[in-house]
């Protein structure tokens, strides 16, 4: 029997708010040290990406929809959103922030995806945080500048580092010229993010 497409798609979107009110047990970031990470099956040596793919493994479960690779950027001088891959290759490379690490599309939303998990202390971790810091401020500029309105940025800081750095991202993120956009905009652990991801998704 063939079906009508905007059936489909409804029966679509009913999945996806199943998928969603399902609960996925998800460690806080307060209690994911180094030692908890090393005790991880998913875990290898932290070089091979096993944490982001973490990650994303749990939040494709939590939205109910795979993340779109992408290699947008901001422009830290002009705000502006642009697909590069290599930004190094040029003289300006350093003017760019890191690429996002996924984006979706929902009927006119567009949300950009940036995950980091951070356990360990030490000038190395810090510098990383201080980067994101940045990255989410450019984050917050963006919408501010372009005066979007179907955009939106998922930052997800998972480890107990990031937790313990959170005040940072906080204050920021209610800084007097960021408090009517900050909706645009979420900063927590992937614990958070599936109780608030109906927010977003």
């Amino acid at each position: 029997m063939n079906y009508p497409i905007d059936k489909i798609i409804i029966i679509q979107r009913y999945f996806r708010k199943y998928i969603h009110q399902r609960y996925i047990p998800i460690e806080k970031s307060s209690n994911q040290t180094k030692e908890w990470r090393k005790k991880q099956e998913w875990y290898n040596n932290g070089k091979s990406n096993e944490c982001e793919k973490y990650q994303i493994n749990l939040l494709e479960k939590i939205i109910g929809q795979r993340l779109d690779k992408t290699n947008e950027r901001i422009n830290i001088e002009t705000y502006v959103m642009s697909d590069k891959r290599n930004p190094m290759i040029n003289a300006d490379g350093f003017e760019w922030t890191e690429n996002f690490d996924g984006k979706i599309k929902q009927d006119d939303k567009i949300i950009r995806f940036n995950l980091k998990m951070v356990c360990d202390n030490g000038g190395a971790q810090t510098r990383t945080l201080r980067e994101v810091y940045h990255f989410i401020q450019c984050q917050l500029e963006y919408i501010l500048q372009n005066n979007s309105t179907n955009e939106y940025f998922v930052n997800v800081l998972d480890g107990g580092t990031s937790h313990k750095n959170m005040d940072k991202f906080i204050y920021l993120l209610n800084k007097e010229q960021y408090i009517n956009i900050k909706k645009y905009l979420f900063i927590g652990d992937l614990h958070d993010f599936q109780i608030k991801s109906k927010l977003f998704i």
